[in-house]
């Protein structure tokens, strides 16, 4: 006679109950309308994809507002790459600790002070960098679509929006980009006589184009082309960018580090790619001109104040003797 099997003393489950609703990111349920994703080719959804999007900033704003401008600054801290050699054609990833988001190009190289990556460490909360990433990808998705849907819609005004909404959010970043190509773009096929550009608009972008082309690009002559053109053709005239293209072209860092102090946070921005080149030549003329200097008089020229001693000392690899308040650059030649 066979016994009957012992019953286990583990209850079976439904496989069903062990399932659990994936909780997905709506900013990265979207995917590239290049990649093979139709959502986005919805007109009602692309509004709807916006205003989720303008939520989720106005959140990262409000998360991170005591230390707003190095959560800004917090993607060339961890890194973040494009997918390829070409940044105007690829959004930004997810940050990955061993790459660098930043352009590596040898005079405009982006850098980050020990402060501001201390800072940027010690944030409570999650890492703002993933909440850049993710808004600056879901930006550039949205652009796809609307790019992909240009022929049918009637109005360029939404396209407008968003293109001015990326473009200052990416020049806060530091992120070239998402917001060259976008400039491009905006001033030369979304601007049109039949739907143009606030004036006030218009000429905020046509600042930023002419700064970015001076101070990132280092192309000057292309630069005073792209503002005597805004001139002509618009009438823009703005002081605060004749100013810092004085200051640039003359190295005149007084002058450069007090227009920097007196413009907005996205002029501000795009002055950074300047930084190294102001700070490297102020150097070069200290150390020609002077044997001694105050150091207080020092880090002021070549940071405006943005830097301590020992942070330009460690940036720049500076190898004069510092004793107390005075800086000694060089040595008197003894006398024969």
């Amino acid at each position: 006679m066979s016994r009957p099997h012992p019953q286990s003393s583990r209850k079976s489950s439904a496989p069903w109950d062990r399932l659990r609703p994936v909780k997905q990111d709506p900013l990265e349920s979207v995917g590239f309308v290049s990649k093979g994703d139709n959502m986005l080719l919805d007109i009602k959804t692309q509004e709807s994809y916006y205003h989720k999007i303008t939520a989720r900033y106005m959140q990262f704003c409000t998360q991170y507002s005591k230390n707003l401008n190095e959560a800004f600054a917090s993607l060339s801290v961890d890194g973040s790459t494009s997918a390829s050699a070409d940044p105007t054609r690829n959004p930004p990833v997810r940050p990955v600790q061993t790459q660098s988001l930043r352009p590596t190009t040898p005079a405009y190289s982006a850098r980050q002070t020990s402060a501001t990556r201390t800072s940027t460490q010690n944030m409570a909360g999650p890492n703002p960098a993933d909440g850049l990433s993710i808004i600056l990808t879901a930006l550039r998705k949205l652009r796809e679509g609307l790019l992909a849907t240009s022929h049918t819609v009637a109005s360029p005004v939404f396209s407008q929006r968003v293109h001015v909404f990326n473009i200052r959010l990416a020049i806060l970043a530091l992120h070239p980009p998402s917001y060259h190509p976008s400039l491009r773009y905006l001033l030369t096929v979304l601007h049109t006589k039949e739907h143009p550009l606030p004036a006030s608009e218009l000429r905020e972008m046509m600042v930023y184009h002419i700064l970015d082309t001076a101070l990132r690009e280092g192309d000057m002559n292309k630069a005073h082309a792209l503002r005597v053109r805004a001139k002509a053709s618009y009438g823009i005239v703005d002081r605060n960018l004749d100013t810092i293209l004085k200051a640039v072209v003359w190295d005149d860092w007084p002058l450069f580090w007090q227009i920097r102090s007196k413009v907005d946070g996205y002029i501000r921005a795009i002055m950074h790619w300047h930084l190294d080149v102001i700070r490297k030549s102020t150097l070069k003329a200290i150390g020609r001109a002077y044997m001694k200097c105050d150091v207080l008089w020092i880090v002021q020229g070549a940071t405006g104040g943005e830097m301590s001693w020992e942070e330009l000392v460690e940036k720049e690899d500076v190898g004069w003797s510092r004793d107390g308040d005075t800086v000694h650059i060089r040595k008197p030649k003894a006398k024969t």
